[in-house]
C-alpha cells in the first residue's frame, strides 16, 4: 500500500509548479509595492527608481531614458531590435518582455500641452517627466520591407516609414506592458 506509486513524477511537476507560482506571486507582488520617486504634474506619468516610467493613462511601462541617452548614437531599425533582445536578456528592470512600440503606442507620448527637449536643445511635445536630451522620435514596430515607421514628437508629431538602415529619424524608446 506505501510502496511506489505511479503518481509520484506528476505530484513532483505540480509542487514545482506550486513554488514557481508562489514565488512568481511574491516578486510581482514586490514590484507592486514600489513607490515612484517622481510624477508629473497631472499624475500621468510616474518615474521609478530602476529607470522606468508609467504611464498611468495607457498601462504602458516605458524606459525612462531613450537610447541616444544611453549610447549616445543613432541607431537602425535592426539595432533597435538587437537592443530590446539585449534589454530583455539584462533583465533591464527586472523584466524580460521589452520591445518597440506599436505606431499607436509611440503617437500617446506626443502632447501639444507638454514641452520638452531633444539632444539638439529643440523643443519636443513628450511630458518633462522624460529627461531633456532624447531624440525627436522611436522607431516602432511597424515595418513593410526596407522601411519602418518611426513616430515624431516634435511639431505637429505623426508617423513616417523610414528605412531601416538610413533613417532620419534613428532614435527608439522601448515599451512594455505594465503590470504594476
Amino acid at each position: 500500500m506505501f510502496g511506489k506509486s505511479r503518481n509520484t513524477p506528476t505530484v513532483g511537476i505540480v509542487v514545482g509548479l506550486l513554488v514557481l507560482l508562489f514565488s512568481s506571486l511574491v516578486w510581482a507582488q514586490g514590484m507592486a509595492d514600489q513607490k515612484p520617486i517622481a510624477e508629473s504634474v497631472d499624475k500621468r506619468f510616474a518615474n521609478f527608481s530602476d529607470g522606468t516610467t508609467l504611464d498611468r493613462k495607457t498601462g504602458l511601462l516605458w524606459m525612462t531614458q531613450d537610447y541616444w541617452q544611453v549610447k549616445a548614437q543613432w541607431v537602425n531599425w535592426y539595432t533597435a531590435q538587437e537592443y530590446a533582445q539585449r534589454m530583455n536578456n539584462k533583465d533591464f528592470a527586472g523584466y524580460q518582455n521589452w520591445r518597440l512600440p506599436t505606431p499607436e503606442e509611440a503617437a500617446t507620448l506626443y502632447d501639444r500641452r507638454k514641452r520638452n527637449e531633444d539632444k539638439d536643445g529643440d523643443k519636443i511635445y513628450i511630458d518633462p517627466m522624460f529627461p531633456k536630451g532624447a531624440g525627436w522620435s522611436t522607431w516602432t514596430s511597424k515595418e513593410k520591407r526596407n522601411k519602418a515607421v518611426a513616430v515624431s514628437f516634435k511639431d505637429e508629431g505623426g508617423e513616417a516609414y523610414q528605412d531601416k538602415i538610413a533613417g532620419a529619424d534613428a532614435f527608439l524608446r522601448l515599451v512594455r506592458s505594465s503590470d504594476r
